[in-house]
């Protein structure tokens, strides 16, 4: 079930490329994406523990969603950001900062996930992380729709 977010992303992200590249809108997009993320976790993070239950696949389509629209607006917005001589370069930094996300973030769930296996609710505080990493990501989003409107 934990491919779903991937799965879905893979088959919807270019469908979505595609209905931003003719609308635009990319700031407001990126504000969208975030809290569809949030909502996604919220309901991970609410839902009872259920061994065999099929339930989290609502969070997961709505984490899938998210991610999709997130990566169709945001990887767009590197060549209006950047001088054409550079987008390579910014193309790099911008995998290399993701990566280091990619990584420590791993990191980061499996400790919480440690210091939380005595209190139960399965991964209650992981979705917390990831529900308050998404509200300042959006925060960040709606500062960059922001700039973008004025």
């Amino acid at each position: 079930m934990f491919g779903v977010p991937y799965i879905m992303s893979a088959f919807c992200s270019p469908l979505l490329g595609l209905l931003i590249d003719r609308f635009g809108k990319r700031a407001f997009i990126t504000c969208v994406s975030s809290l569809i993320l949030v909502s996604g976790f919220a309901m991970s993070m609410m839902m009872p523990e259920c061994h065999r239950c099929y339930n989290e696949m609502y969070p997961l389509v709505f984490t899938g969603l998210g991610y999709s629209l997130y990566s169709s607006a945001m990887w767009g917005c590197i060549p209006y950001v950047v001088s054409p001589r550079t987008i390579g370069t910014a193309f790099g930094l911008t995998t290399a900062i993701q990566n280091i996300g990619l990584s420590a973030a791993p990191t980061i769930v499996g400790m919480i996930k440690d210091k939380t296996k005595n209190i139960g609710h399965g991964y209650f505080w992981v979705c917390a992380f990831f529900v308050t990493l998404n509200i300042i990501t959006f925060l960040l989003n709606l500062s960059i729709y922001l700039i973008d409107i004025y």
